[in-house]
């Protein structure tokens, strides 16, 4: 039996023309998110991210894949869902913080994509990467989901000079990921590389912030 066709939110994710943007992406989006010290009390300061650095983000990871792959209606969705909130319950921040990650979700694979020169998303592909992530934050119940990419690029930009800070425990977690983050899917002989194309891919802002190490020479000559 011929498996079931994608839906159009997972080709665009599995694909093979756009997968190692959104894969790059996301795990950017998460490096992201530890420049901002108050994101890192609130959201991984009970978490164990540290200690436990691979099992959260494989659960992160699958998480967003079970929503991508089945969708919203299907149980498998609404599972993932009830693990979203299930995760953030009780976590003191603000909705402009949850927003804030929201946005670095769709942001990242997209500024990361824009970095090599890669085909811009077309309008149909844009337009199918916003309702998914703002479908995610109204089931999380947070206001104001529905912008178009020029206004989150441009909360994004006011949110950051408000909020980026150094902090020990956010280059300390930013560490464990890069470290970590390799190791989930990745064949033993490609993670170094992978590793170092994300020191690469890291916005030069952000690595100096975070205290990260520049990527080695070699990667730099990688397309």
């Amino acid at each position: 039996m011929p498996p079931a066709p994608r839906s159009a939110i997972e080709a665009l994710y599995y694909g093979r023309r756009r997968r190692l943007m959104f894969r790059a992406g996301t795990y950017l989006a998460l490096l992201r998110s530890m420049a901002v010290g108050d994101l890192v009390q609130h959201f991984y300061r009970h978490s164990a991210l540290v200690a436990h650095t691979q099992a959260r983000l494989a659960r992160t990871r699958n998480t967003l894949r079970q929503l991508i792959c089945h969708g919203f209606d299907s149980d498998e969705g609404r599972q993932a869902l009830a693990r979203l909130r299930a995760a953030h319950a009780g976590v003191d921040a603000s909705a402009d913080d949850y927003r804030y990650v929201l946005a670095l979700f769709m942001l990242e694979p997209l500024r990361w994509n824009e970095a090599r020169g890669g085909a811009p998303l077309d309008e149909a592909e844009a337009t199918l990467l916003l309702d998914f992530w703002a479908r995610v934050g109204e089931a999380m119940g947070l206001p104001d989901c529905r912008l178009d990419l020029a206004a989150w690029r441009a909360f994004q930009r006011r949110y950051e000079q408000q909020r980026w800070c150094y902090t020990p425990e956010g280059e300390q977690l930013a560490r464990a990921c890069l470290r970590e983050v390799v190791t989930l899917s990745l064949p033993w002989g490609t993670r170094g590389l992978f590793r170092a194309l994300m020191l690469r891919g890291l916005d030069p802002a952000l690595r100096e912030l975070l205290r990260l190490p520049a990527a080695p020479w070699w990667a730099r000559l990688i397309g």
